[in-house]
């Protein structure tokens, strides 16, 4: 019996492919050796992709620098997508979710690859504002996601979304902390004392 044909791919599912594929070389170049070690030649022999496929979908090293970072924040949405989705059925237990997303997040690769990204091209007239942008379209709307869970929580739309901002602020600072230190039980007691105020504070 004769098998069916497979459906052949388009040129525009082609390309999105590779496209992504030369995203994530960019993004793993990044991460093993930072921006200094993301070349135009590494990333297209990483994907296995000729020069002049690369060039096609990013034309500079700007663009795919921008691409690597979208790729960093990307897999960093749909790890908080699965965190999003967790049931919570107390204020408590949706302020621990939150943090534990955020932890997920800070603690990653993914973090690492943007915030060097970030620091390196923060000076760059040109570039600079574009990655804050990407990071901005790309990371935004989890906190946003985030508060609207607190709302239902029981906070109002002030206090959740100053919640969101001061649990992000809490979990990056020890993220950045690792850096001088080793982590000890003084963070995780912070961590519950800033979950003790809050809560305290949507009692009120």
């Amino acid at each position: 019996m004769a098998q069916p044909a497979l459906a052949r791919r388009t040129q525009a599912e082609r390309s999105e492919t590779m496209r992504a594929r030369l995203a994530s070389a960019a993004y793993g170049a990044v991460a093993e050796g930072g921006l200094s070690a993301l070349t135009m030649r590494s990333v297209a022999a990483a994907a296995g992709a000729s020069p002049g496929a690369l060039l096609h979908h990013f034309p500079d090293k700007q663009a795919l620098i921008i691409a690597a970072i979208a790729h960093a924040l990307t897999l960093a949405r749909d790890d908080s997508a699965v965190w999003l989705e967790t049931q919570t059925d107390s204020p408590e237990a949706a302020l621990r979710a939150m943090l534990a997303e955020f932890r997920s997040f800070f603690f990653s690769d993914r973090f690492w690859v943007a915030m060097g990204i970030t620091i390196e091209t923060t000076k760059d007239p040109a570039l600079g504002p574009a990655i804050r942008r990407e990071v901005g379209e790309l990371r935004s709307p989890i906190y946003r996601q985030w508060a609207t869970r607190l709302e239902l929580a029981g906070w109002t739309p002030a206090e959740a979304v100053k919640t969101v901002r001061a649990g992000a602020s809490l979990v990056s600072g020890a993220a950045v902390r690792r850096f001088w230190a080793d982590s000890d039980a003084i963070t995780a007691e912070i961590e519950e004392d800033w979950i003790a105020g809050r809560l305290a504070r949507l009692a009120r």
